[in-house]
């Protein structure tokens, strides 16, 4: 057998297929959900400002210019920029019933992931790491501080994060997929994500900035960054977003 074969991306494939011929039965009994929002109660609520659309932008246009931009700077963002960018992620566009569905689709609409950010940069925001709150439209302040370095760090050295004005990242909820989907959720997550971080780069298109998906870093540095287990709920994919030099 190849030596390929009998790597872990290997063995995840096969192992989560469909097939007709297996039952789609495991032995991992129970899953326990952890809810389909992750709040922080006692945090400072920053509330943004609902997003202006009154300045249509060209669909095609976006697609035929979206590129991973890494020549950012480190000039601010408006209030109104980071409004549009993470409305553009996980803004809520409809309810159905318990659902609330949002601009980017996800399996059963579970959204099994989080949002966080590092503000590095945002007038009216002040430094520090935040928690996107999906239901309230708002950014819960985790901690305050310059996070730069340690941020840059943890992922690799890369220079466009040092130069971000936000760093957007997002955390995989594996029992709120896997509840559902089993081991299947393994694969639906980076789906969702995938289809989340394309939004965040076509608004950022629109808007004259520039972005850059990273999925180059040392997972439990940012999980300590952001202060999450790194097993139920571990970083899986970040974003970086700034003003074009």
């Amino acid at each position: 057998m190849a030596d390929y074969k009998k790597g872990l991306a290997f063995t995840y494939v096969q192992g989560t297929k469909y097939s007709r011929e297996r039952p789609h039965r495991d032995q991992l009994g129970a899953i326990p959900s952890p809810g389909r929002f992750k709040t922080y109660p006692e945090a400072e609520l920053l509330r943004l400002p609902q997003p202006d659309f009154s300045e249509p932008a060209d669909l095609w246009q976006c697609l035929a210019r979206r590129r991973s931009e890494r020549n950012t700077t480190q000039d601010p963002l408006s209030e109104e920029e980071l409004s549009k960018i993470l409305w553009a992620a996980q803004g809520i566009t409809a309810r159905a019933g318990m659902y609330l569905l949002r601009t980017a689709p996800s399996a059963g609409a579970l959204y099994p992931f989080e949002t966080y950010l590092y503000v590095h940069n945002v007038k009216g925001v002040s430094q520090g790491i935040y928690h996107f709150n999906v239901a309230e439209f708002g950014l819960a302040r985790l901690r305050g501080g310059d996070f730069n370095e340690r941020i840059t760090t943890a992922s690799l050295g890369q220079p466009v994060v040092r130069k971000a004005a936000v760093v957007i990242i997002w955390t995989a909820m594996m029992l709120r997929c896997m509840e559902k989907y089993r081991e299947r959720a393994v694969r639906y997550i980076p789906m969702d994500l995938g289809h989340v971080c394309q939004n965040v780069q076509l608004a950022a298109t629109a808007l004259g900035l520039g972005s850059c998906p990273i999925g180059a870093l040392y997972d439990d540095e940012i999980n300590e960054l952001i202060e999450v287990d790194g097993e139920e709920e571990t970083v899986l994919y970040m974003v970086t977003v700034g003003k074009l030099s």
